[in-house]
């Protein structure tokens, strides 16, 4: 059977993280080395000189990181993968291995705030310079394109407040003007979305929330075509970027669940966001599988499952979300997402201090906003938590 015909949880389960030919170990060894031996003077010739394939530096490449990237690139229907420190060091190795001084880059203008960051530093220290487009339209785009354009770089659904971006139509641009396009794949995971099979050239994605799974290693990684992950590895090594083999062996193991966390975090997501949207204390819920998204109908076309991700603004801004967060019992206060816990933040404390004014108007942040990650636990208890905390408000 072709690696290309399995389900997804047999992939997860099953490609990649059987390196162990020595002792067949069931489970994926650490490689917990710096360096490796080379056989001979010939060998260290062949690899050096005639360009064979060998381990020989971790930083490099490593056995226990490469079983990692072969299970990504199976999950995300790509050719190869490369894994990195942490989802920002994805990030920025591959839009540094594209643009050079003088380049021009498309991105929508709600992005990762880091990520915003980083091409507003491109552009102050390296003369790179991004042109922002409306997230939920697209085609404004095209008219930004000039002979110095090389890229668009796109992430949907949005954070944190799941707009989505028509992948479709930006690869129709991507493509009549020859740009390299990027899609951040983190809020959906490639068991909800598979922008590859879209036409996206790469896809990157912080590994440490839903491939990983159990807030326990900070990883990324980015997936395309064989000749792209070769052009963005040499920028892994100049910035030293390479995940270390132990983060790589938690990778590997929190991806053996990944089916099976995702299927629970989107029923359970789906349940809670028709819970809160009927709730008199919540203004607004943001979630691409309720009906009443306004981009709903876009999320069905391009979307597997809607994800474990939601939004909802609560009444009585700043005030009533103090309430509402100090009143939980299961569900916590804490940054990240896509593990298996109920977790919660608020985003406009978070970026009070990073943040203007103008720039959380644009995101959609506003003073009531909480943004939830769903987890696995049972939707009985995490209705009851939420249903009480709201009680408070």
């Amino acid at each position: 059977m072709e690696k290309k015909d399995l389900g997804h949880s047999t992939k997860c389960v099953h490609i990649g993280g059987r390196a162990d030919k020595a002792y067949g170990s069931l489970v994926t060894p650490i490689y917990q080395t710096t360096t490796f031996e080379i056989p001979s003077m010939a060998d260290f010739i062949d690899i050096n000189v005639n360009g064979r394939k060998a381990y020989q530096y971790s930083s490099g490449s490593n056995p226990t990181q490469r079983a990692a990237e072969e299970k990504i690139a199976a999950l995300e229907g790509g050719e190869d993968c490369l894994v990195f420190s942490g989802g920002m060091a994805a990030i920025t190795s591959t839009i540094s291995a594209y643009v050079k001084k003088g380049d021009e880059v498309l991105a929508q203008n709600d992005l990762y705030s880091t990520t915003n960051r980083f091409f507003n530093t491109l552009n102050e220290k390296f003369g790179v310079k991004t042109r922002f487009f409306d997230t939920t339209d697209v085609g404004v785009a095209e008219k930004l394109v000039n002979e110095n354009t090389k890229m668009i770089y796109i992430e949907t659904p949005t954070n944190p407040a799941m707009r989505l971006l028509d992948i479709g139509h930006a690869v129709e641009i991507a493509k009549k003007h020859d740009l390299v396009s990027i899609l951040d794949n983190t809020f959906a995971s490639p068991l909800n979305q598979r922008p590859l099979e879209l036409g996206v050239n790469l896809v990157v994605e912080s590994s440490t929330k839903y491939l990983s799974g159990h807030q326990h290693v900070v990883s990324g990684a980015v997936v395309g075509s064989t000749k792209r992950m070769q052009e963005i590895k040499g920028y892994r090594s100049l910035y030293g970027q390479s995940l270390d083999p132990f983060g790589a062996f938690l990778l590997i193991t929190g991806m053996q669940t990944l089916a099976l966390r995702i299927e629970r975090a989107n029923s359970n997501a789906l349940a809670l966001a028709k819970m809160l949207e009927r709730h008199p204390k919540v203004q607004k819920v943001n979630y691409p599988g309720l009906e009443s998204h306004p981009q709903h109908d876009l999320a069905k076309k391009q979307m597997t499952g809607f994800g474990g991700m939601l939004s909802f603004d609560v009444n009585g801004g700043v005030d009533g979300v103090i309430k509402f967060i100090d009143s939980l019992e299961i569900v916590k206060l804490a940054t990240s997402l896509g593990g298996v816990d109920t977790i919660l933040t608020t985003p406009y404390t978070a970026y009070s201090r990073s943040l203007p004014q103008e720039r959380m108007d644009v995101m959609g942040i506003t003073p009531g906003l909480i943004r939830v990650s769903v987890g696995i636990e049972d939707y009985v208890d995490l209705e009851q938590d939420f249903t009480k905390a709201l009680g408070h408000v």
